[in-house]
C-alpha cells in the first residue's frame, strides 16, 4: 500500500507536468491574445488543478463555449484536473481517450500525440490495467522513434517497464529502467530546466521505488547519487507549478529514508527526515504519510502514534474518514501500536472499524461508478446531437454552396451557348449555301453524264472545267486518301494551285477545308452508331441484372409460398418429421434472402457517393479476433489458422471495410473446402504495404475464371449455395478504401489464394 500511494504521488505530478508544457505549447501556437480575461488560459487551469479542481472546470467549460482552445487541449486539461484534482482515474482516463482521438484526427502535433499516449499508459498502470498500459506504451515510443527522439523514447519506457514488473517480469522491467536512466539523467545535465528535471525525477523515483518494494537494496544503492544529484540542482531551481518542486524534493528525501531504515542505517535516515520536517510543506497529508512509514519501520511507537493523531484530526477536519488513506495511515497504524502496546482488545475492535469503512468504500465507490458510468453517457449523448447538428449544418451550407456552384455554372454556360451559336449559325449558313451549290453541281454532273440527247453533250462540251471541278469535289467526298495533288492530276488540272483557287472561286470554301467537312460528316455518324450500341449495351447489362435479381428471388419466394400452404392447409397429414423438415426450409430460405437483400443494400451503400470513410488506426491484431468470432465455420474436418507476422502493430484504414471483405472471402473458401485448412495471414511486401491473404485447400478456381469470380451472380458451380455476391462485394469495397483485391495466380498449389493489399499511410 505505501508503494501504491508513493507512486500515485509520483504518476500525479508527472501529469500535471505534462500538462501544463501541453498548454503552454499551446498557448505558444495559437497566441497570447485569445481575450482579455487571463484566467481563460491553460497554462493557469494547469497551475490551479491541484488546488481548486471545481474552478478549473468551470474555466475549462468557459473556454470550450468561447472556443479559446484546441478539443485536444481541452479534453487534455480535463484528463488533468480530474487525475490531479480529483484522484478520479476512470473519468481521467476517458477524457484521456477523447484526447487521443482529436490528436489522431488532427494529426498536426506529433509531440501532442506522443503525450497523451504516454499519459495514457501511466494512468492505465495506476488502475491496474497493465496489458492495456503497455499497448499504449510501445505505440509511444513508435511515435518517439519515427521523429528521432532518444529522450522522449526512453521516457516512454517508464510506464512499460513499471507495467511488466507488475505483471512479474522483473528482468525485462529492470532491464530497460537500467538501459535508459543514463539517458534520462544525461538530457537533464545538457539543459537543466524544469521539463527535463520531472521527467529525471519521474523515471529515476519510480525505478528507486521498484528496488525497494523488490527488496533490490544493492541495485537501489547505485541510484542515490543519481537522486543526490538531481535533489541538489532542484534547488537551484524555480519553482513554476507552485509547490511541485518542493513535493518532489520532499519524495526524493522520503525514498532515502524507506532505503536506510531498509538497510538499518537509522542515522542516516533521521538525517532526512529533520531536512523534511523543515519544509512548509511537511504538515499536508502526503509528507506526513512519508513520515508515518519511516516510524512504523523503525517501530517508533510515540512518534508514530503522534503522526497518526494528526493525520487523524486532518482527516476528520477535511471530512475524509472514509477513504485509503485514512484506512492505510490512521486505522492500520493505530491497529498496530495497540497490538505492539499489548492491548489486543483494542487492535480487534480497530480490526472490525477497518472492515466496516472497507464495506462504506466499496459502496461508496460503486455508487460514484454508476454516477460517473452516467456522466460519461450524458457527456457522449451531448456529443453526438453537437455532432448531429454540426452535420445537418454542414449539410446545409454546402447545399447552399452546390446550389450557388450550379446556378454560376449554369448563368455561364447559357452566356457561352448563346455566343457559340451565334458564330456556329453565321459559320453554319455558309456552309449549308455551300453544299447546296455542290448538290446542285453534283445533279449537274450526273446529268452530264447520263445525258442521252445531244442538247446535254453540247452542254458538256461546252464547259468541261466545270465537269472537272464537280469531278475534283466528288473524289475529295469519297475518295478521302488520295492527296489534293493526286486528284488535281486526275481531273486534268495542272497543279494544285490551280484546282485549289478553281475550287475556292467556284463554291467559296477551299478544298481543305472542304475534306475537314466531310470527315465531321462521317464521324458524326459513326459516332451516332456508337451511341446507339452503348445504349442497347447499358440497356442488355440492366436487363440480365432484373432477370438475375427477379430469378434469385422468385426461387425462395417459390419455395416458401410452397411449404407455407402445405404447413397452413388444416386438411394436411403431416408427421412431425416432415413438418418440422418444411418449417426448416422456410426458415433457410427466408435467411437466405435476407442475407442476399442485405448485400445489395450494402453494395448501394457503397456504391453511393454518400458513404463515409472511417478511416483510422486500428490493431491488426484485433482486426483477425474479430473476423475470427464473425466468420462462417467450415466443416469439421477443415482447420482455421489466423497469425499476424507482418511485424507491425498497427494500420490506418476502414476497419468495417476490412472486416466485411475478409468474412466474404472466408465465406467463399468455406463453401469450396471440404477438407485440409484455410489460412488467414496479415505480411507486408517489399514496398511496406499491408497484405492480408485467404488461402484454402478446396477446388481452386479454374484458369480464364480469374476476373469473371468478381462480376455479380458469376457462379463457377450452379449448385452450390449462395448468391454469387461476395466475391462483387469485396471488389466493391476494396475500390472505396483505396485498397486492391484480386485473385494469386502466382499460387500453385492445391486450391486458391485471395490478396488484399492495402497502401501503408504514415502517421
Amino acid at each position: 500500500m505505501k508503494l501504491m500511494k508513493r507512486n500515485l504521488f509520483l504518476a500525479l505530478i508527472t501529469i500535471f507536468a505534462m500538462s501544463l508544457l501541453v498548454a503552454c505549447s499551446d498557448r505558444r501556437a495559437t497566441g497570447v491574445s485569445k481575450g482579455n480575461d487571463s484566467t481563460l488560459t491553460a497554462d493557469y487551469v494547469s497551475k490551479i488543478s491541484l488546488q481548486e479542481p471545481e474552478h478549473a472546470l468551470a474555466l475549462i467549460d468557459t473556454m470550450e463555449m468561447r472556443n479559446k482552445e484546441t478539443a485536444f487541449t481541452i479534453n487534455f486539461l480535463r484528463c488533468a484536473v480530474y487525475l490531479n484534482g480529483f484522484t478520479d482515474h476512470k473519468m481521467a482516463y476517458y477524457y484521456g481517450q477523447q484526447a487521443l482521438k482529436d490528436s489522431l484526427e488532427s494529426q498536426k502535433d506529433v509531440k501532442h500525440h506522443y503525450t497523451i499516449l504516454k499519459t495514457l499508459a501511466g494512468i492505465a498502470h495506476s488502475t491496474g490495467q497493465y496489458a492495456q498500459s503497455i499497448k499504449y506504451a510501445k505505440t509511444a515510443i513508435a511515435v518517439a522513434r519515427k521523429i528521432n527522439n532518444k529522450e522522449l523514447e526512453i521516457a516512454a519506457t517508464e510506464p512499460l517497464a513499471l507495467s511488466l514488473i507488475s505483471l512479474g517480469d522483473l528482468d525485462g522491467g529492470f532491464k530497460l529502467f537500467t538501459e535508459g536512466k543514463n539517458v534520462i539523467m544525461s538530457a537533464f545535465d545538457k539543459n537543466p530546466n524544469f521539463q527535463t528535471s520531472n521527467s529525471a525525477y519521474s523515471f529515476v523515483g519510480n525505478y528507486m521505488a521498484r528496488l525497494l518494494a523488490t527488496n533490490r537494496f544493492e541495485e537501489a544503492e547505485n541510484l542515490i547519487p543519481d537522486l543526490q544529484h538531481l535533489n541538489e540542482k532542484m534547488k537551484e531551481m524555480d519553482d513554476e507549478l507552485v509547490g511541485s518542486i518542493k513535493l518532489q524534493r520532499l519524495n526524493i528525501y522520503g525514498l532515502f529514508m524507506e532505503y536506510y531504515d531498509k538497510t538499518g542505517n537509522i542515522k542516516e535516515s533521521e538525517k532526512y527526515l529533520a531536512e523534511t520536517l523543515k519544509s512548509p510543506l511537511a504538515s499536508t497529508n502526503t509528507i506526513e504519510a512519508f513520515i508515518s512509514e519511516h516510524y512504523f519501520n523503525i517501530k517508533d511507537l510515540k512518534n508514530l502514534a503522534e503522526v497518526t493523531k494528526r493525520i487523524r484530526k486532518n482527516a476528520i477536519a477535511t471530512n475524509d474518514t472514509i477513504s485509503e488513506l485514512f484506512i492505510n495511515y490512521v486505522l492500520d497504524k493505530e491497529k498496530f501500536i495497540s497490538k505492539e502496546q499489548g492491548n489486543y482488545r483494542e487492535a480487534l475492535a480497530k480490526a472490525e472499524t477497518i472492515k466496516n469503512i472497507e464495506d462504506s468504500l466499496s459502496r461508496r465507490n460503486n455508487e460514484e461508478d454508476g454516477m460517473r458510468q452516467a456522466k460519461i453517457f450524458e457527456i457522449e449523448e451531448k456529443e453526438r446531437e453537437i455532432a448531429y447538428k454540426n452535420y445537418q449544418l454542414y449539410k446545409q451550407k454546402n447545399a447552399i454552396k452546390m446550389f450557388a456552384i450550379i446556378l454560376c455554372v449554369t448563368v455561364l454556360l447559357i452566356a457561352g451557348m448563346v455566343i457559340y451559336n451565334r458564330r456556329l449559325n453565321k459559320r453554319n449558313k455558309t456552309i449549308v449555301n455551300t453544299i447546296n451549290n455542290i448538290i446542285e453541281k453534283q445533279d449537274e454532273l450526273t446529268r452530264l453524264r447520263l445525258g442521252n440527247t445531244e442538247t446535254d453533250e453540247a452542254e458538256t462540251q461546252e464547259n468541261p472545267e466545270e465537269l472537272r471541278i464537280l469531278m475534283a469535289a466528288n473524289m475529295m467526298r469519297q475518295e478521302k486518301g488520295k492527296s489534293l495533288s493526286e486528284i488535281a492530276h486526275e481531273c486534268g488540272f495542272s497543279n494544285t494551285a490551280s484546282l485549289c483557287s478553281k475550287f475556292e472561286a467556284r463554291f467559296g470554301i477551299a478544298p481543305l477545308d472542304y475534306i475537314k467537312w466531310t470527315v465531321r460528316i462521317g464521324e458524326s455518324e459513326e459516332l451516332k452508331k456508337e451511341v446507339l450500341k452503348r445504349d442497347s449495351e447499358s440497356e442488355r447489362i440492366k436487363d440480365n441484372f432484373i432477370r438475375n435479381m427477379s430469378h434469385e428471388i422468385r426461387t425462395p419466394l417459390n419455395q416458401i409460398n410452397g411449404f407455407i400452404q402445405i404447413l397452413t392447409d388444416p386438411n394436411s397429414n403431416l408427421r412431425e418429421e416432415e413438418r418440422n423438415q418444411f418449417s426448416s426450409i422456410v426458415f433457410e430460405q427466408t435467411t437466405y434472402m435476407t442475407n442476399m437483400l442485405n448485400t445489395f443494400i450494402e453494395m448501394s451503400e457503397y456504391e453511393s457517393d454518400e458513404h463515409s470513410h472511417d478511416i483510422q488506426q486500428v490493431f491488426i491484431d484485433e482486426i483477425l479476433d474479430e473476423v475470427k468470432s464473425k466468420c462462417t465455420k467450415p466443416n469439421e474436418d477443415v482447420k482455421m489458422l489466423f497469425r499476424n507476422i507482418s511485424g507491425v502493430e498497427t494500420i490506418f484504414t476502414e476497419r468495417k471495410g476490412i472486416v466485411r471483405m475478409l468474412l466474404c472471402l472466408i465465406d467463399n473458401a468455406a463453401k469450396f473446402t471440404d477438407q485440409g485448412c484455410i489460412i488467414v495471414e496479415c505480411t507486408q511486401d517489399e514496398d511496406n504495404n499491408t497484405i492480408f491473404t485467404v488461402t484454402d485447400t478446396g477446388r481452386g478456381v479454374p484458369s480464364g475464371e480469374g476476373e469473371h469470380i468478381f462480376e455479380r451472380f458469376f457462379k463457377i458451380d450452379e449448385f452450390t449455395p449462395g448468391s454469387g455476391l461476395g466475391l462483387s462485394l469485396t471488389r466493391l469495397i476494396a475500390k472505396r478504401i483505396d485498397a486492391e483485391v484480386y485473385l494469386d495466380r502466382k499460387y500453385k498449389d492445391k486450391g486458391s489464394r485471395f490478396t488484399i493489399k492495402i497502401k501503408t499511410n504514415s502517421l
